[in-house]
């Protein structure tokens, strides 16, 4: 069944987001939360991107470990072809990574920013349109390594350190991992107090009383107050009054909700198979150049030079 559904949808990509819409919608998400069976079915459609799958089950707290069966095949080619550009990089002597990210070896990461434009930036017709955007709104940054029959197997835990999350295309609601700060006001104490409280002693002077109602005059009426970070509550109507204007999309008013409900976070761990030297070459212009004109002067064979020179662009 699952199958034929997966067939229909990616037949019909408008009803497919039609569907992934109805599916984010705040009423529908109050009840996903709750019925991790509808969930599991729900998200082995492999015509609904990655990242909304991977939301969805983070919003369920279904935790079970991903493994390379959950992805399309273009979500695993894009990827590999992450792996593959850092393990050219490697091959080019500098640090095994492709994207951005923090690790110094053997990962991926985000696209660099100089290469996102506007209609890269995560959102949900990205996720649609854009199968780097939708990885990056699933993996973020992931490791890689080995295996003894030199397969690459890459790892990560799909969660949300930051409830709002960056890399988004608006910034005036949800600033990059940016709490909102409200004041809470002391109760019963305000800036006047101590004044009126002098105005009432009759030790005081009435030349010093009628000094301090002139300072009272011009100082602002406002309470004693301190900072506190908002509410979960707080959080969720600003994101709620944020969807309904407009100003965020529903996939991140979704990653808003499943962060709130996530617990551990879910393990995934893939098996891309071997990274070839024509993937290298396809993935990294950089070092199909290296090769093509052997840059470094090593004396790259003739044969594989003219490899090479078919992935320039």
């Amino acid at each position: 069944m699952i199958e034929k559904i997966t067939e229909y949808l990616r037949s019909n990509n408008e009803l497919t987001g039609s569907m992934v819409s109805f599916l984010l919608k705040p009423e529908n998400l109050e009840k996903l939360k709750d019925n991790k069976k509808l969930v599991k079915k729900l998200t082995k459609i492999k015509a609904l991107p990655s990242s909304v799958r991977l939301y969805l089950r983070n919003l369920a707290g279904v935790t079970d470990k991903i493994t390379e069966d959950f992805f399309s095949k273009s979500e695993l080619s894009e990827i590999k072809k992450r792996v593959a550009e850092a393990e050219a990089n490697k091959s080019m002597g500098k640090k095994s990574i492709s994207g951005y990210t923090k690790a110094e070896e053997n990962a991926i990461g985000y696209r660099p920013f100089d290469r996102v434009e506007d209609e890269g930036k995560m959102s949900l017709i990205g996720a649609f349109t854009n199968p780097s955007t939708n990885i990056d709104m699933t993996l973020g940054q992931a490791s890689f390594s080995k295996n003894k029959d030199g397969e690459i197997i890459v790892k990560d835990k799909h969660d949300f350190q930051g409830l709002e999350g960056a890399g988004y295309a608006e910034t005036e609601y949800f600033p990059d991992s940016e709490f909102v700060k409200y004041k809470q006001v002391v109760p019963h104490r305000d800036t006047y107090d101590s004044i009126n409280e002098m105005l009432e002693d009759p030790n005081v002077s009435e030349k010093d009383k009628d000094f301090m109602k002139n300072i009272q005059t011009l100082m602002p009426n406002e309470a004693l107050s301190y900072e506190i970070e908002e509410s979960n509550k707080q959080l969720l109507n600003r994101a709620y009054e944020a969807l309904q204007e407009g100003t965020i999309d529903p996939s991140k008013y979704a990653r808003i909700i499943a962060g709130m409900n996530q617990g551990e976070g879910i393990p995934i761990e893939l098996n891309i198979g071997k990274i070839t030297q024509e993937d290298k070459l396809e993935a990294n212009p950089n070092f199909a150049e290296y090769i093509a004109y052997d840059t470094e002067n090593v004396g790259i064979p003739t044969l594989i030079r003219n490899q090479a020179r078919k992935y320039l662009k």
